[in-house]
């Protein structure tokens, strides 16, 4: 998918900041905006299509070279490839970019040069995944390159670097090559000596961190800032280093990717989310940290749902974490909540019920000191957020409004909790046969959100509502004004 010309500007202007040579520019335009050389090479210079084409024209008279009869519309359709570039023509284009043949994408460099150089061809398509090793995991992924020579994981990081700078929702190919290569290099630690105590101690200060400024990123920049993190703490776990250190690098990892997967899982990247669900279940097994094991554990069943559509691996899932020990977690409690939600799906009411009720007597037996966490706490409004669930499926409104009035008052309005009530509350009028309200209710929901929170995974709740309505009622102009807002929010 590629970006608008705002990326490109916002790329510019980072480069502007930075001091960044023109190349390095263009080539993190096609690879952050996924667009031919040619086409990068024009946006890193800022020009519009009618300038490129005026100046192309004034330049070849200026030089004395053949007039091309050259509009906006052919020049684009050079840049896409739809029609080839004359010959003739590419000394002028090199010559208005100020960028060499191999650079816009005509052949490649293929002389002997200084290997310690700038990369000469900056502009390459990524090559595909290799097959899982025997251990499951995937082999590494060849990145893209972006013009500033260097290592891949110099190359990985600064396509790490690059979300935490960028606003929208799209992930290139590249960052997700970035994204899984950082999830394997846990899986490649070998040697080292030693951490200092200071880093160790900011390692672990990220925890609380994120605790409190969670909900305040944007979804797109926390990934960023996520994999940036786990990769200085994979790094470190790479050294030979105590059992006790360790163990508190492994606590730090085991919740930094619990909450990638949960990132990743609402942008809408499920099967990556189940994969970096599984290293925070290994992560923390290697901490010894029996809550945060449950609380992984838990979070696995909804994967199990969401991801692979697998009811009776969610509830396996959720009964082992509920099991994992005597004295109930705040997993536990999401564990309970999980089966809760599964047996709603299911239409069984009795046993989704019963789950509830299992839930509740576990909260109250969970210690006060386990739940002051607003990431891995599973407090009552928490809880209340699945009431409102399971009561909305069943069509139980009254009971469901009393549950979302809970969510409204405690939670944040940027967090999943908060918007998923809202979605059931639209639901709830549906189910009380007021649809138009409903449609609105779901249409305040969408328009309430800055565009970076509007999802995948927020999209598909408001879906969730188009799809309640009886058939006959789905082009009612309330309808068709929620699927307007929807089409135009998935455009974005």
């Amino acid at each position: 998918m590629t970006h608008g010309r705002a990326c490109a500007a916002r790329i510019r202007e980072r480069a502007a900041q930075e001091g960044w040579p023109l190349v390095h520019t263009a080539a993190q335009i096609a690879t952050c905006c996924q667009v031919p050389p040619l086409r990068a090479w024009r946006l890193a210079h800022g020009m519009p299509l009618e300038e490129a084409a005026r100046r192309l024209i004034e330049l070849c008279a200026e030089a004395g070279l053949r007039q091309p009869k050259l509009r906006k519309g052919d020049l684009s359709r050079y840049e896409l490839g739809r029609t080839p570039v004359p010959v003739w023509m590419i000394d002028p284009l090199c010559r208005l970019y100020q960028a060499r043949p191999d650079w816009l994408g005509f052949g490649g460099d293929y002389s002997q040069g200084d290997p310690e150089a700038a990369q000469a061809t900056p502009f390459q398509t990524p090559v595909p995944l290799d097959k899982p090793d025997h251990g499951g995991h995937r082999k590494s992924q060849i990145l893209p390159p972006l013009g500033i020579g260097g290592s891949d994981d110099m190359r990985r990081r600064e396509l790490l670097r690059q979300l935490a700078v960028t606003t929208g929702l799209a992930l290139t190919p590249g960052h997700l090559v970035a994204i899984e290569q950082t999830r394997q290099k846990l899986f490649d630690t070998t040697a080292g000596t030693g951490i200092p105590a200071d880093i160790l101690d900011r390692l672990e200060s990220l925890i609380p961190g994120y605790e409190r400024r969670f909900y305040e990123l944007a979804p797109l920049p926390r990934l960023g800032a996520l994999l940036t993190d786990f990769d200085e703490v994979s790094g470190w776990l790479g050294h030979r280093l105590p059992v006790m250190t360790q163990r508190r690098l492994w606590r730090v990892a085991a919740h930094l990717a619990d909450l990638t997967a949960e990132t990743l899982g609402v942008l809408g990247q499920r099967a990556e989310a189940a994969a970096w669900q599984t290293t925070a279940r290994m992560a923390a097994d290697e901490a010894g940290d029996r809550a945060l094991a449950i609380w992984v554990r838990a979070a696995q069943a909804i994967h199990a749902v969401h991801v692979h559509d697998d009811p009776e691996r969610g509830v396996a899932y959720a009964r082992e974490a509920h099991n994992l020990g005597n004295t109930p977690a705040p997993g536990t409690v999401l564990a309970f909540a999980v089966e809760a939600g599964i047996h709603a799906m299911r239409g069984n009411e009795a046993a989704a019920c019963g789950a509830l009720k299992q839930a509740w007597d576990a909260l109250e037996r969970v210690p006060g000191d386990r739940q002051r966490s607003g990431l891995w706490g599973y407090q009552d409004r928490k809880l209340q957020s699945m009431v409102s669930d399971t009561m909305t499926r069943f069509g139980r409104t009254r009971e469901a409004r009393a549950a979302q009035t809970e969510v409204f008052r405690h939670c944040r309005p940027n967090s999943m909790t908060y918007i998923a009530s809202r979605f059931d509350q639209a639901k709830c009028l549906i189910h009380d046969g007021d649809l138009d309200a409903g449609c609105a209710s779901a249409a305040r929901t969408l328009l309430d959100l800055s565009p970076e929170y509007r999802t995948p995974l927020v999209l598909n709740r408001a879906r969730e509502v188009l799809l309640l309505l009886p058939e006959k009622h789905r082009n009612r102009p309330a309808a068709r004004e929620l699927r307007d807002i929807l089409v135009s929010a998935q455009r974005a």
